[in-house]
């Protein structure tokens, strides 16, 4: 499954989650502002859209169960750092050569530990108090103006760690249990990555 079928997924379901969570989160608004603003609805239902599409890229493709009973690939990966072993001893990128640059960065050496930092920088956008024009709501001077997410930076790396953590713990248990063993490795360096990408994003 390509991560355009994946996002897709995520689309196609959204609708079903959102209609789940409409009804609390009209109760909550009501409760805290007395009102329901469009910003808010924005802010709310696009960051469910965007957990949701990157939750789906970390569990599929869905393998069968007799294919991860096959599988004898290690489970874990728990030295920090070894993507940038792991890059130099593979990557194609000769540093002389222009022309090797446009394959090293179509290597999975490079993209995997790119995508994983991209993964969670809207996350560390989102969350963040210092991205003032997307988050804050409210009218000027009226004294209701405020972030909707109050989040510094200490809590950006410890919710972006905490969020990945989420990630390769599904991972580590085969989804909560349901497959035998792990069908995806679980990687001490996502951690490291998706943890600098929430950082990234909260600047």
């Amino acid at each position: 499954m390509s991560y355009l079928s994946t996002l897709k997924t995520a689309f196609l379901l959204f609708p079903f989650v959102a209609f789940i969570v409409t009804i609390p989160f009209i109760l909550i608004e009501y409760h805290k502002y007395g009102s329901i603003s469009k910003i808010r609805v924005l802010i709310i239902y696009s960051f469910i859209l965007y957990l949701m599409a990157i939750y789906f890229l970390v569990i599929l493709p869905l393998p069968s169960r007799d294919d991860v009973i096959k599988l004898t690939s290690p489970k874990t990966q728990l030295i920090p750092f070894s993507f940038v072993i792991d890059f130099i001893k593979e990557t194609p990128l000769i540093i002389t050569n222009p022309r090797t640059y446009i394959k090293a960065l179509c290597h999975s050496s490079f993209y995997t530990v790119f995508y994983n930092i991209l993964m969670t920088i809207p996350f560390g956008m989102w969350i963040s108090k210092r991205n003032r024009h997307l988050i804050l709501i409210g009218r000027p001077g009226s004294g209701k103006s405020r972030y909707y997410f109050k989040v510094n930076l200490r809590r950006t790396i410890k919710y972006s760690f905490f969020l990945s953590l989420f990630f390769e713990l599904t991972q580590l248990t085969g989804l909560y249990f349901i497959y035998p063993r792990p069908y995806r490795l679980f990687d001490v360096d996502d951690l490291l990555l998706n943890t600098l990408g929430g950082i990234i994003g909260y600047y």
